[in-house]
């Protein structure tokens, strides 16, 4: 599967074409169904061709083909802000998504771009309706379709704002097994700067994200913070000779992989896309993943399985070494429901200093003896 820009990607991308601000719209194309092209010229600057793989990443390029058609969505971008001055670009954090603002004299229109799923393109209005878009949707949360107000989706945690606060309270409430699982999805940095994160903080990404400790959650913010403030050294890198990947600075995930640095990010990316070739797994190699990720799952449902039956074993000791007092208590309870109902017995209980919470509805009480 080729590669999506991820929102860390997007950011550093973001930082090279400020230069593409108070450009005019000479041209727009739309050769593909998934491909935009922008000729935009600027004073001082001249003319600067921006080509958007929706879904994919975007990239600067130096000469512009011969397209001999327009789709439909290209034409009406023409219409709506040929001749505008794009005077704003920037992303919404933390999302895959770019916000293109364009104005004239008298008007104002946005441009979004999604690169999350299988991408869109989303034309609206300076008031965020939506005028037209690439794709229509309908999801559980939103719906993309014309006249209607752009919502985007949006992360509860952003790690570019990320406070000490909010990491410690994503990983005790993560539904993940692992942490590195858990900044990639949870907190939206991808897999591969997850498994960055993870070497730069020297924590084990198979770590149970609830079990990290107060260091380890300074460790992991201290990481992160880190690989926002890198500069730009952008590279492609290979394995046996064939390129698997594109980033904007030097990782350590890839220290021993071959590299070919280039001077920017985007012309990085530019020729990741123009060579990079989809090799299809042959029919071991995907059985040898499968069964590896079947280990690798089986592993830590072994280590799940270990640390519950510790608490089990700690709880049922518990409970015979204070087998008297709850028997007592579950005694006086049958009593009092002889005599009152579970309503008056749970109004009465308020306070005790040993049962704690009393479920009416399904006649159960909570009771601390530890």
């Amino acid at each position: 599967m080729i590669k999506q820009i991820s929102s860390l990607e997007l950011y550093f991308l973001l930082k090279e074409f400020e230069i593409l601000k108070d450009s005019r719209v000479d041209k727009v194309h739309h050769p593909q169904k998934n491909v935009l092209v922008f000729s935009f010229y600027k004073t001082n600057l001249g003319k600067k061709i921006l080509q958007i793989d929706i879904g994919k990443a975007l990239f600067l390029i130096e000469e512009k083909e011969n397209y001999e058609e327009t789709l439909g969505f290209g034409m009406l971008l023409r219409k709506h802000i040929g001749g505008y001055f794009l005077y704003c670009i920037e992303q919404i954090k933390p999302e895959r998504i770019l916000k293109l603002s364009f104005k004239s004299k008298d008007n104002k229109k946005i441009l979004y771009i999604e690169f999350f799923g299988k991408g869109n393109a989303v034309l609206c209005d300076e008031n965020n309706s939506i005028i037209n878009s690439l794709e229509h949707h309908d999801f559980k949360s939103r719906a993309i379709r014309p006249k209607l107000n752009y919502i985007y989706p949006i992360m509860k945690y952003n790690f570019f704002e990320l406070s000490k606060e909010g990491l410690s309270d994503l990983l005790k409430n993560s539904k993940k097994e692992s942490l590195v699982a858990c900044l990639a999805v949870e907190l939206g940095l991808g897999g591969l700067y997850s498994e960055e994160i993870c070497l730069l903080s020297c924590i084990g990404k198979n770590q149970a994200p609830k079990h990290i400790d107060e260091r380890g959650i300074e460790l992991i913010l201290s990481s992160i913070k880190q690989t926002l403030n890198k500069k730009i050294s952008a590279q492609v890198i290979f394995k046996d000779d064939r390129l698997i990947d594109v980033a904007p600075f030097e990782l350590r995930f890839y220290d021993k992989y071959a590299k070919k640095n280039f001077q920017s990010f985007y012309q990085a990316l530019e020729f990741f896309y123009s060579q990079f070739k989809e090799v299809k797994e042959s029919e071991f190699e995907r059985k040898l993943r499968i069964l590896e990720r079947i280990i690798e799952e089986q592993k830590l449902a072994i280590e799940e399985l270990k640390k519950e039956e510790k608490e089990l074993r700690e709880n049922g000791e518990l409970i015979y070494h204070k087998y008297n007092l709850i028997k007592e208590i579950l005694e006086e309870l049958n009593k009092a429901g002889k005599k009152y109902s579970w309503k008056e017995i749970k109004e009465r209980l308020k306070g005790h200093k040993i049962i704690k919470e009393v479920n009416d509805k399904d006649r159960k009480v909570l009771i601390e003896v530890g």
